[in-house]
């Protein structure tokens, strides 16, 4: 006769109701959950920023246009060294550069001793604040009527 059948040793048993996570299940679950928040969290700063940023771009743009369209309206001054531009809205300033054709094929910083009539207005827009953006630049050519 044999002897009752014997049961292989697996371990240690888990009682009814005792079923549960390992600590390692846990620590595992928590840097998983961990991990993904950084990741939505850091995609939220980069979005508020990148709004903030196309937000500014937009408004200095819209500066600029404004500035343009004032320059462009103001009747031609004869060696001009600047040109009004509308009142820009705080936060942003408005520089305004002429340069004068020469006659010739170039412009230049110095009018020449006979104005050819024609201008070239460069507008820029710098914005202050903590994070500024870069300059919005626009150039403009300015010519004399010849209707007088």
């Amino acid at each position: 006769m044999t002897g009752p059948a014997r049961r292989p040793a697996r371990g240690p048993q888990r009682r009814r109701g005792e079923e549960g996570e390992t600590l390692i299940e846990v620590l595992v679950a928590v840097v998983l959950m961990g991990v993904a928040f950084a990741a939505i969290l850091g995609g939220m700063g980069t979005a508020l920023i990148s709004s903030v940023t196309q937000q500014k771009l937009t408004s200095a743009d819209s500066v600029i246009r404004s500035a343009a369209e004032r320059v462009v309206s103001d009747p031609y001054v004869s060696c001009a060294s600047g040109y009004e531009t509308s009142t820009p809205p705080a936060g942003y300033t408005v520089t305004v550069e002429v340069e004068y054709w020469d006659g010739v094929g170039a412009f230049g910083q110095a009018c020449p001793t006979a104005d050819t009539g024609v201008q070239k207005v460069t507008l820029t827009v710098r914005s202050a604040g903590p994070r500024p953006v870069r300059d919005v630049t626009l150039e403009v050519v300015k010519r004399e009527s010849m209707l007088s």
